[in-house]
């Protein structure tokens, strides 16, 4: 049978569908034991039943709450499984992957297959609690997970850290213990505004740190680690703190843990090395006890530091850093909700360097890249996904579904001002220099500018906000940005955000409304309330009294709902 389209499911109950997969064998509960057809191979799937109503409560960042925060609490027994003797084996649930969905039923029955499940969330167990002696064999409560919980992974590893057993030849005293970063994009490269309002680039900017540790036998030629991973390369430019610098291609080697890292040599003499000198020496030093210097790396004039695994190039692109960190983290997400928003992220570009070891690769891109790009991360049914945010992106989003107000869908609360602060005047900081701790431009978007000089833009939404506010400025810091479009693009976002004040209604929904995701853009019209095809965002869904419940953002944008 063909798909079911969600526009085209009739009214009925709920039956909710649990998967979980414990060491290779599949276990599957339900609200109500049911059998669901799977086509693809031709068999039927049973359900066993044993599932009470979920605790389903999603909700967005927008309305106070992160990824770490969306969780489902389950109660069940596993007939066939005794968890006390499987953990005096070093088995439990924990960790196992979960999959919560749902289908329609009509008098215990349903016309879903396993393609047309509605998926509600994906994610893994975590803190399963087992062994109570007054419930029956078998049982056991826990949560499902998708975040840093379930998977704490690092960005930069301890195998980063410079150790004297790998480097006996040419380490100097400050470089044991240092951290080699992990370096990615195209970083190094600054536009600059002159004094006359023009635009300048400058490329040979000391942006990362670089270790001297390695060398030849013969101390002929002095390494200066740059990457703990392989770089894309080319030339590398070196600064020594006390205005040398030297330039030289950048090699790779392999540690004695099979680790790779990337290196610059500097040749003292030039006797004996494959160029025979070094390419640029402008008054380079080497350290030594009498002379310290804290060295720092130039990538301005390199090809690019960390390859791009899924494609050409570096790898600095806002979808392939996503997956890249996203695809170390072992978290589930939602590949094909990520790939298809290239066409509008991938203009974000990104590029730095990250050496601090405690920092987890998932908090690292929520707090340093997400944050600034145009969507709303939530968790959806096959994981961490990203939505375009309809209040932030400034090009036109258009509706997924279209919502009318009515028995099966009605409005229940009045419109109700989210707390969200206003902002007018928008400076981003950018081109993050690591050897001075300062940044080397800005971009502007002011609202008082009677017209747009150098980094300095204009806006008429931020006009608007102006004309009702006065001045309200926010100084945002990208230490991950070095290109001057996803710069400006990231000031008009926030001003697309922050301009004027955002506004949220709750709807009630019947149970077959479930295919309603956290982040879909609706259009609502409503001729009770006076909505005529208003488009909103939703930032809350939960499960309650066998009836959706759903908060939806609105705002008082012209350039979103135009006013009649």
């Amino acid at each position: 049978m063909d798909s079911i389209k969600r526009s085209d499911i009739l009214q009925g109950d709920i039956c909710f569908l649990l998967e979980i997969e414990y060491y290779g064998t599949p276990y599957r509960f339900s609200t109500i034991p049911i059998q669901i057809e799977d086509i693809a191979e031709n068999q039927i799937i049973p359900y066993r039943g044993g599932l009470s109503d979920p605790d389903v409560n999603l909700q967005s960042q927008r309305v106070g709450v992160d990824l770490e925060a969306n969780t489902i609490s389950l109660e069940l027994v596993f007939e066939e499984v005794d968890w006390i003797r499987e953990w005096k084996r070093g088995r439990t649930l924990n960790d196992s992957p979960c999959e919560l969905s749902m289908v329609i039923v009509f008098e215990g029955k349903t016309s879903f297959t396993i393609q047309d499940r509605i998926g509600i969330f994906k994610g893994r167990v975590l803190d399963a609690i087992f062994g109570d002696p007054a419930a029956q064999m078998g049982s056991i409560s826990f949560s499902i997970e998708n975040s840093t919980n379930i998977r704490d992974i690092k960005l930069v590893g301890t195998h980063h850290i410079i150790r004297e057993e790998e480097f006996s030849i040419g380490i100097i005293e400050q470089s044991k213990g240092k951290v080699v970063p992990f370096v990615f994009g195209d970083l190094g490269i600054a536009t600059l505004e002159t004094r006359t309002g023009d635009l300048t680039t400058e490329n040979q900017i000391p942006t990362s740190p670089a270790y001297q540790a390695g060398g030849t036998p013969t101390l002929l030629t002095q390494y200066f680690l740059v990457a703990y991973h392989e770089v894309i390369g080319g030339r590398v430019r070196v600064y020594d703190g006390n205005g040398g610098n030297m330039l030289n291609p950048a090699y790779q080697m392999v540690d004695s843990r099979g680790k790779t890292l990337s290196y610059v040599p500097y040749y003292i003499t030039g006797v004996g090395s494959p160029e025979g000198t070094n390419i640029e020496d402008n008054g380079f030093q080497l350290s030594s006890p009498e002379l310290s210097f804290g060295y720092y790396a130039s990538w301005g004039e390199s090809n690019g530091a960390h390859p791009n695994p899924f494609s050409n190039g570096s790898l600095k692109s806002a979808v392939d850093l996503s997956l890249f960190v996203l695809e170390l983290s072992g978290l589930d997400y939602d590949i094909g909700a990520w790939r298809g928003l290239e066409g509008v992220l991938n203009r974000y570009k990104f590029s730095g360097y990250v050496n601090d070891l405690e920092v987890s690769a998932l908090d690292w891109i929520q707090n340093n890249i997400w944050e600034l790009l145009p969507i709303e991360i939530t968790n959806g049914p096959k994981g961490i996904k990203p939505n375009l945010d309809l209040y932030m992106y400034s090009q036109t989003i258009e509706p997924t579904h279209y919502l009318y107000d009515s028995g099966e869908l009605e409005i229940i609360s009045p419109l109700t001002p989210l707390e969200q602060e206003i902002y007018n005047k928008i400076t981003v900081r950018f081109g993050y220099e690591g050897s001075q701790g300062n940044y080397r431009s800005k971009v502007i978007i002011d609202p008082d500018a009677s017209e747009e000089i150098g980094l300095t833009y204009t806006d008429a939404l931020a006009e608007i906000s102006f004309s009702r506010y006065g001045l309200r400025e926010l100084i945002i810091e990208a230490p991950f940005v070095w290109d001057l479009d996803t710069a400006v693009r990231i000031a008009r976002d926030k001003i697309r955000y922050h301009a004027l004040p955002a506004y949220a209604i709750e709807i009630s929904a019947a149970p077959k409304y479930g295919y309603l995701d956290l982040g879909d853009i609706v259009s609502l019209t409503s001729e009770r309330i006076g909505y005529d095809s208003h488009k909103c965002q939703i930032m809350s869904k939960s499960w309650s009294n066998n009836r959706w419940r759903f908060i939806l953002q609105l705002e008082d944008n012209p350039l979103v709902n135009l006013r009649n």
